[in-house]
């Protein structure tokens, strides 16, 4: 069955997007959000072919029948039978337009969008300046048979269009936006913390980023005991999970810090980010991370290493980035942001401007699905 008489038959457009799994991370929170907040004229699903993961779990909670995990990806290894398999699924749930968000489900969402005769949309949320040279391989081969791309930036775009060959047109812009909603200043901030079991005078530094060498924890507790020696007397709190979670609590521990948290991956996040008086982010690498997003939101004063993702969410003027590979730096900074209040304030004034330029949730989510309407040829409404 052709895709043009598939859509001329369903009125309402039916898009999956596919996942591995769905572990605490920026990609899983954006879909989240679009679940939520998707407008009349699309019934979206998402799917998992492994495990669930702590998003996805929570996801199905709260949308049940519409977050499946179909889970025919055991391992590493490529199995040819979850194309199949699931290529049978989207023809039998009816989608129309299948959305991949990370590089696996790229692989599998594509090959099975194509085998089920319906497009593929890939969304990427990184650059590839870093990827392994067989995965560029193989998905600039793959890209050129999506029927569009995303991604978060001007000069991802043109990263992937350079790496890849991809024709311009092809490939569309969409800022991350941030549910405000869900992220805005603490109404009462002691009456929050009593409710988290935080101490209501005691000063909280934090970061949400998963326990992985990207996120760069280790500069974190070297950071943590370069602030205690300016004489900190507060918390520093790590929110997330991942495979180098013994390794940081090793470090902290040999540097002596009881002040420093792994409070692992906690959800609902916004309430313990609002609880913060400096959100932090010394991450070595980043797309465009959606927790600096979250947190000019709830209007936390930021600490952000100077990389490039940092950057242009922040902009490259923002008052407190610092070299990421200098934690004394980072310290100094931090130190700054808790005892001077003009610092504070003039990054706080900084960061408002750069917040009025995000786009609000609703509005992507109208675009994005106008996006699809222009994939799959239905008339936009």
């Amino acid at each position: 069955m052709s895709s043009h008489v598939f859509f001329s038959q369903t009125p309402v457009m039916k898009v999956a997007h596919v996942f591995i799994r769905m572990p605490v991370g920026g990609a899983e929170d954006l879909v989240g959000d679009i679940l939520r907040t998707m407008p009349e004229g699309a019934d979206m699903r998402v799917v998992c072919l492994q495990n669930l993961g702590k998003v996805g779990e929570a996801l199905q909670q709260q949308f049940p029948g519409r977050v499946n995990l179909l889970p025919w990806v055991p391992g590493k290894r490529f199995r040819i039978g979850a194309v199949l398999k699931l290529s049978r699924w989207l023809r039998d749930e009816g989608i129309q337009l299948v959305h991949t968000h990370v590089y696996n489900a790229h692989v599998y969402g594509l090959l099975a969008a194509r085998r089920a005769g319906i497009p593929a949309v890939l969304h990427h949320h990184k650059t590839y300046a870093e990827m392994r040279w067989r995965r560029k391989i193989i998905l600039r081969a793959l890209s050129h048979r999506a029927a569009g791309h995303i991604t978060l930036s001007a000069q991802t775009r043109d990263d992937l269009c350079r790496v890849f060959g991809i024709p311009r047109e092809k490939v569309r812009v969409f800022v991350n936006p941030v549910d405000e909603e869900t992220f805005h200043p603490a109404a009462d901030r002691e009456q929050l913390r009593r409710s988290l079991d935080l101490s209501a005078g005691t000063l909280l530094v934090g970061t949400v980023a998963s326990l992985t060498p990207p996120k760069n924890h280790l500069l974190n507790v070297s950071m943590t005991a370069k602030l205690n020696e300016l004489g900190f007397t507060g918390r520093f709190l790590a929110f997330g999970e991942g495979g180098e979670r013994s390794r940081i609590a090793e470090a902290a521990s040999q540097q002596k810090l009881p002040n420093f948290d792994l409070m692992g991956a906690r959800r609902p996040i916004a309430p313990w980010m609002q609880a913060l008086d400096v959100f932090t982010l010394g991450s070595t690498w980043e797309g465009q991370p959606m927790v600096l997003l979250q947190a000019l939101a709830a209007e936390l004063p930021i600490v952000a290493s100077n990389i490039e993702g940092n950057a242009a969410v922040l902009g490259p003027d923002h008052p407190a980035l610092f070299d990421v590979n200098d934690a004394e730096a980072y310290a100094n900074t931090v130190w700054r942001v808790l005892n001077d209040e003009s610092f504070r304030a003039a990054i706080l004034a900084h960061q408002k401007r750069r917040r009025a330029d995000l786009p609000m949730l609703r509005d992507y989510t109208k675009e994005l699905v106008a996006f699809y309407q222009t994939i799959v040829g239905l008339p936009r409404h």
